[in-house]
């Protein structure tokens, strides 16, 4: 297994429309020289061939147990159905081949102990595609943060709202998956929720130490197994409070907020939804005269985005604020870059295959509070175990 400056060859396992970016990604470290793009692997040859020939494979394939076996590929990266997700972890885990899966990791909490397992017994990485931490929007609220320029957090709301039409998707490009429990895992909040609840425990940091309540429908579409509506009400080690909206039947433009308040402040995010949905950071905080950019830790907080300055602090005025506008750019390329890394220094990855199943684990949570009417805590399993 390659750990030194050499490339490392990647197999890309499922070409549906998911792995276009994921390509594209690779690409870019193919040219950079980090890796070498070895497979295009799908169910259809004619879809692996495509691939293979746009993205600049070296080989098209139709069966991911065999290709897992290749010498010359060392990691794989899965985008598959979500049922298709843990026997394909599986088959990497047992060949030694090192593993980036797209979100949701895996369907459930029985499967999530399976692959944690897998990856354990055969001594490889496992890395969950939960992009959206990747991105700019996300690295610039986490240095706002880790610069204390809002104190302790005590409450985190996030709206995620989208038009999403599941039954469209679902009769497009063989997609029918997606509207069952049995292959999808689950809605708003299992397929699309998953990533974002990563973000926000990757903000807060001390991860979630019970649920209080969920309410979940299906409005607009009759998707009877899936939900197109979820709320969800938790609380964070730390003691903070969340509240987390996640919604496909939204009847007009996409809409992203995020409210994080704290002891010294809060800050507004919005957008970081694609191209045409840039970052916008509003910030209010009491620790934003202007000597406090002398000190190096808050200045990189917002070297990466454009931004005005506040203006200077009267001495009896507080709580100034500041406006970041950060541009928007997928984070696919830096997640296949973080794994390369992690491989070559023989470290867990960020977004590992643990942080993956505990952002899955607070939707299973809900889940279970909506069902049974209850709080739920957590964890639901001895994750420390299968480490």
């Amino acid at each position: 297994m390659a750990t030194n400056g050499e490339p490392i060859g990647v197999a890309v396992i499922g070409c549906g429309s998911i792995a276009n970016p994921h390509f594209a990604g690779w690409q870019r470290l193919v040219r950079a020289g980090e890796a070498r793009l070895e497979v295009a692997c799908d169910n259809l040859m004619e879809r692996a061939e495509s691939a293979a020939e746009r993205y600049g494979a070296a080989a098209a394939a139709t069966d991911f147990a065999e290709v897992v076996q290749r010498p010359e590929v060392q990691a794989v990266d899965i985008c598959l159905p979500h049922h298709l997700h843990l026997p394909a972890i599986q088959a990497a885990a047992a060949a030694g081949v090192h593993i980036l899966c797209e979100k949701p990791l895996v369907l459930n909490m029985d499967e999530a102990e399976a692959a944690l397992r897998a990856c354990r017994d055969g001594g490889v990485l496992l890395m969950t595609a939960d992009r959206d931490r990747f991105e700019p929007h996300a690295r610039v609220v986490k240095r706002i943060l880790d610069a204390g320029l809002i104190g302790d957090i005590y409450h985190v709301l996030e709206r995620h709202m989208l038009h999403k039409d599941v039954l469209t998707q679902a009769s497009n490009a063989n997609m029918g998956w997606k509207l069952g429990k049995a292959t999808a895992g689950g809605g708003a909040l299992h397929r699309d929720g998953c990533y974002y609840i990563d973000t926000l425990l990757y903000w807060e940091g001390s991860g979630v130490k019970h649920i209080g309540g969920a309410e979940f429908d299906n409005f607009l579409w009759e998707t009877a197994e899936i939900e197109t509506t979820s709320h969800v009400v938790f609380r964070f080690n730390s003691g903070a409070i969340g509240v987390f909206e996640m919604v496909w039947c939204l009847q007009g433009p996409h809409h992203r907020q995020i409210v994080i308040s704290g002891s010294e402040g809060y800050l507004v995010f919005e957008g970081g939804l694609g191209g045409s949905y840039d970052g916008k950071i509003t910030l209010h905080s009491n620790k934003l005269p202007w000597l406090t950019f002398d000190d190096p830790a808050v200045a990189q907080s917002f070297a990466d985005c454009q931004y005005e300055k506040p203006h200077r602090n009267h001495p009896d005025r507080g709580r100034e604020s500041m406006v970041l506008h950060v541009p928007y750019a997928a984070g696919f390329h830096a997640q296949e870059k973080e794994l390369l890394a992690a491989i070559r220094e023989g470290r867990e990855p960020e977004s590992s295959g643990l942080e993956g199943v505990r952002a899955l684990e607070v939707v299973e949570g809900a889940y279970l509070s909506a069902s049974e009417g209850r709080r739920i805590e957590f964890p639901l399993r001895d994750w420390d175990s299968l480490q």
